[in-house]
């Protein structure tokens, strides 16, 4: 049976070669020219075998790559080879068989235009973290009197529950009164203490966040608080804020711990010169004198200016706000 000779690759980078000389008839090459890697460039015949006018164009293979081009009907004369000299082995059937679906046409990219409530918030983040020295501040909380108060309060049906977020919203009002530093913004003659705590909850929408502000909150009872935050999220989620809903807020309260989130780091929102970031309140084991006890803990991290403010401002409060929690009075 008549078999191919092609160019034989003798490096990995080799793409052409030069036919010094020939031993062999039926060739399709002479001496002297410059032939492609792995084209044909002669035919061996068996002995009185006639050579074809279309001699075939078979490649050199491994017989585990025959055996598997006829058990998967592969056509071999369509691959190319990627053994020595161009020859076809086992790894080239199976890719025939099946191709990588990953190598077909690529998909084109798509270009997702910024809303303008995405492209604001962007600016503002961008503008915070370039101006303000951002530090941060974490701190646990056992929130176990506050699981008790919720619980105790579920099953009085003619009270307003709070969630554990208004908790935290009421907390941080009062512990502001008493850090006057975190409830201000820098100025080019110093730094202005605001006179109303205007406590700013972040709320996800559709389109990004917005932050309606509860106006004087630390003049609030628990409930009187509570309410207004449902009152501001309800209006958030249908679009329906004024811009007084959310303008002036003095301080934020930013939670995910609706999403699972243990902890993270929050960007200060300007003109305001610190954020509470606070996670999820999940069970956890704590030391409690001699004794390992499971309690419902949360982890909360102030980030603040430190143009303004320092760690030991921010580690105060956060005890304050801590305290509170570990021990709310019943508003």
């Amino acid at each position: 049976m008549a078999t191919d000779v092609i160019m034989p690759a003798l490096g990995m980078a080799q793409e052409k070669g030069t036919l010094v000389s020939w031993i062999l008839a039926h060739v399709s090459a002479a001496a002297g020219d410059e032939v492609p890697v792995g084209q044909r460039i002669a035919v061996i015949l068996a002995p009185g075998e006639p050579l074809s006018k279309e001699p075939s164009r078979s490649q050199p293979a491994s017989p585990a790559a025959k055996k598997i081009a006829k058990e998967k009907g592969i056509d071999m004369t369509t691959l190319k080879g990627s053994g020595p000299e161009g020859s076809i082995v086992a790894e080239d059937v199976l890719k025939a068989a099946a191709p990588n679906k990953e190598a077909a046409a690529p998909k084109s990219s798509q270009i997702v235009p910024l809303t303008a409530m995405r492209r604001i918030i962007g600016n503002r983040m961008v503008k915070s973290k370039q101006e303000a020295p951002h530090f941060y501040v974490s701190m646990d909380v056992d929130m176990s009197e506050v699981s008790r108060k919720r619980a105790q309060w579920k099953r009085q049906e003619e009270r307003v529950v709070p969630s554990i977020n208004d908790f935290i919203l009421w907390a941080s009002a009062r512990a502001l009164k008493d850090f006057p530093s975190l409830n201000s913004t820098l100025t080019e003659q110093g730094v202005k203490l605001l006179p109303e705590i205007n406590i700013g909850m972040a709320v996800a929408v559709e389109e990004g966040l917005v932050v309606p502000v509860i106006r004087n909150a630390e003049r609030l009872s628990l409930e009187q608080l509570a309410a207004q935050s449902r009152e501001l999220a309800d209006k958030a989620q249908k679009k329906k804020l004024f811009p007084l809903d959310y303008e002036g807020g003095t301080f934020t309260v930013s939670n995910l711990g609706m999403f699972g989130v243990d902890t993270f780091v929050a960007i200060i929102n300007p003109p305001q010169c610190a954020i509470l970031a606070v996670g999820q309140v999940a069970r956890r084991a704590v030391a409690r004198g001699e004794e390992i006890v499971a309690r419902p803990m949360m982890t909360m991290t102030l980030s603040a200016d430190h143009r303004i403010a320092d760690g030991v401002i921010a580690a105060r409060f956060l005890k304050e706000v801590k305290e509170l929690l570990e021990k709310p009075e019943e508003q």
